[in-house]
């Protein structure tokens, strides 16, 4: 955590890792739901000391779903700020999170961890509907774009 100049809030970066798993045709994409379904997101986390982005997404999709997956291109990055309250005062958060396009392997999806309330696989189109943040839907429609290139390809 650092302080910018003298009077800001403190900000603490905080970068994870995550991925756009899909699968079938027409694709289905996996998504999670938290804060009784009011948010509805792709799986994704914290990157631990030492680990790769594509491992960090590979991890974090069977700790949160339980579903075993392969990264199999980057579709980029997103940054974006919030506040949390802490005892000594409010902190900015600043997040960065790396987004990969990922091919589902296996597992039915399940809720592993206790923030997870719900894991499912929905309609691509369904997806870019009930997706709570617009940075997510760009996220899974540049999967979209690379999968079609990718089937064009062979």
């Amino acid at each position: 955590m650092r302080r910018k100049r003298k009077g800001q809030r403190p900000t603490r970066r905080v970068v994870s890792a995550g991925g756009v798993v899909l699968k079938g045709d027409p694709p289905e994409v996996l998504v999670v739901s938290l804060r009784g379904g009011r948010v509805v997101t792709l799986p994704k986390g914290q990157v631990e000391p030492g680990e790769r982005y594509p491992e960090t997404a590979v991890r974090e999709v069977r700790e949160e779903t339980g579903v075993e997956a392969s990264v199999l291109a980057p579709l980029g990055r997103v940054r974006y700020y919030f506040t949390v309250h802490e005892p000594e005062g409010p902190v900015t958060v600043s997040k960065e999170v790396h987004y990969f396009l990922m091919r589902h392997l296996g597992g039915t999806p399940r809720p592993q961890l206790t923030e997870v309330e719900n894991a499912f696989f929905l309609p691509a189109s369904e997806a870019l509907e009930r997706l709570s943040y617009p940075n997510e839907r760009e996220m899974l429609k540049r999967a979209l774009l690379r999968l079609r290139a990718r089937a064009k390809k062979g």
